[in-house]
């Protein structure tokens, strides 16, 4: 993965100009059903939907904009799973996502492991029930 880096903050003029093509959040949580693009998570419900956020599929950092269809709706997990990638201007929309989507998965993978392994059997006084291994939206 190329790493680019923005040598300069945004102008005045530049974030006025984002702001006017942004949708409200409402729309963008409408468009994308209330679900998290990356792993699936439905916010449907008030509690599960405070779980979710606007994300941008290209940073801002990697010159994203606020236009409608950069604008997706994440979980916080995966927001916060996705905050540090990088991707270089020539990169496509749809491969973006492809990259964040796989790099979801590989990194809940891990963490599910981590979780199996090393923390319920310390921490939880119950037996465990069988759970499905993780499998990303398509």
């Amino acid at each position: 993965m190329e790493t680019t880096i923005k040598s300069r903050a945004p102008t005045a003029a530049e974030e006025q100009s984002d702001r006017m093509n942004t949708e409200p959040d409402r729309t963008t949580y409408e468009r994308c059903h209330f679900t998290c693009v990356y792993c699936g998570f439905y916010g449907r419900g008030f509690d599960a939907w405070m779980q979710l956020s606007i994300d941008h599929v290209r940073p801002r950092s990697c010159g994203g904009t606020d236009e409608p269809p950069n604008r997706i709706v994440a979980c916080g997990s995966c927001n916060s799973i996705t905050g540090r990638m990088h991707f270089t201007p020539e990169m496509m929309r749809e491969e973006i996502l492809n990259m964040k989507r796989a790099y979801v998965a590989e990194s809940r993978r891990g963490f599910y492991n981590e979780w199996i392994t090393r923390v319920a059997p310390r921490y939880l006084d119950r037996p465990l029930s069988p759970i499905e291994p993780f499998s990303p939206v398509q």
